[in-house]
């Protein structure tokens, strides 16, 4: 049985500063090559930057009571990023913008696994909207907390 009183939960607000040489540098790791991610005082910032704010900024998954993850069971030593989806409502925030995200817990669920462990899947939903209080992207997370196989809790 799944535990679903999560679902539903909004973690607080917290500020994503939209910084120009952390954008540069994501954008220069995940190898983009278009000149709008470095050019100029403000550029503009990979679309899959967004990633980096709950990790970076907005929370843990290991202090109790710190963000929406405290209340499921998330051992982040058995954590998997399974998904992510971004959706735009314009043009990715440039450098120098600050946005305000707030992260909601969408769906908790589970699976039996095929090596018999059970897998705890859970699905975030976060919001990114700029100072004026305009949306501006969200992103779909799903993470997936896997646990041993009955097996390996035997020994074997």
């Amino acid at each position: 049985m799944v535990d679903t009183t999560s679902i539903g939960l909004i973690g607080y607000e917290y500020q994503f500063p939209i910084e120009r040489g952390k954008a540069r540098e994501f954008a220069q790791a995940v190898k983009a090559h278009d000149p709008v991610y470095f050019a100029g005082d403000e550029p503009l910032s990979h679309p899959t930057f967004l990633a980096t704010a709950g990790r970076f900024w907005g929370y843990t998954f290991d202090t109790p009571g710190d963000s929406v993850f405290a209340s499921v069971d998330l051992n982040r030593s058995l954590l998997l990023h399974a998904e992510e989806e971004f959706v735009f409502y314009g043009p990715p925030p440039r450098a120098g913008t600050t946005l305000l995200a707030q992260t909601k817990i969408t769906d908790v669920s589970r699976k039996e696994g095929r090596k018999g462990g059970a897998m705890l899947f859970v699905v975030t939903e976060t919001s990114y909207k700029d100072e004026h209080g305009e949306l501006i992207a969200v992103s779909r997370t799903t993470v997936v907390k896997t646990q041993d196989s009955p097996d390996a809790e035997r020994g074997k």
